[in-house]
């Protein structure tokens, strides 16, 4: 195990990069509007890219400050991305245009296998979902804060100099690319890309293309 430098900032990228794209793909809020005009999204979003040698999206930056520029109307941007985000992942007739949910792309419906799969590499990874959280395991913002912890983990066993625990993360952080987000992650981009009127989700539909 090496501590070199280039491998701690690409685990810290993909934190950071997997925790911004949980915040873009949960129900919007004042937070992360608050975090879009001021810069703080984009930025950090555009530094995690360039850290990982993700070519291809170089504008990210400039996208999402276009959609969400540091003059708009706080109030009048949530309420576009909450009719943007409403209409796609819930209100959508005959059928919704974006599932947010794995097991509806795996198995067609809600909590099925996928459901548990990705439940059980949670409690591997000593992770326990209390019965009030209000998201199925399977929601994709809950996959990828799962994946920045991961990836925290990783940076943690690194610094300590911790081999088991650097490979016990990794190894978790692929089994749940593999056998869940990666195929998930890439299908609702697709989608995304396809319906969302907003800039703001038309530019996470590129980033998470390019990023999976």
């Amino acid at each position: 195990m090496t501590n070199s430098p280039d491998i701690l900032k690409a685990a810290a990228a993909r934190a950071a990069l997997y925790s911004c794209l949980a915040q873009a793909l949960n129900y919007p809020d004042a937070d992360l509007v608050e975090s879009l005009c001021t810069g703080d999204f984009p930025g950090e979003v555009q530094d995690a890219l360039d850290a990982l040698g993700i070519t291809g999206r170089n504008g990210a930056r400039e996208k999402l400050l276009k959609a969400c520029p540091p003059n708009a109307d706080r109030a009048a941007l949530l309420l576009e991305l909450e009719k943007d985000y409403t209409w796609m992942c819930f209100a959508s007739k005959p059928h919704r245009l974006v599932y947010l949910f794995e097991s509806v792309y795996n198995e067609g419906k809600l909590f099925d296998e996928s459901t548990f799969g990705i439940a059980r590499l949670y409690y591997e990874a000593g992770l326990k979902i209390e019965e009030s959280f209000r998201l199925p395991p399977d929601h994709i913002a809950v996959e990828l804060e799962f994946m920045s912890f991961l990836c925290f983990k990783e940076l943690e066993g690194i610094r300590a100099g911790d081999g088991k625990i650097v490979d016990y993360a990794v190894e978790l952080q692929g089994r749940t690319l593999d056998e869940h987000l990666r195929p998930f992650a890439l299908a609702v981009a697709e989608n995304l890309g396809k319906h969302a009127k907003a800039g703001f989700y038309q530019a996470v539909a590129e980033i998470m293309t390019a990023f999976f």
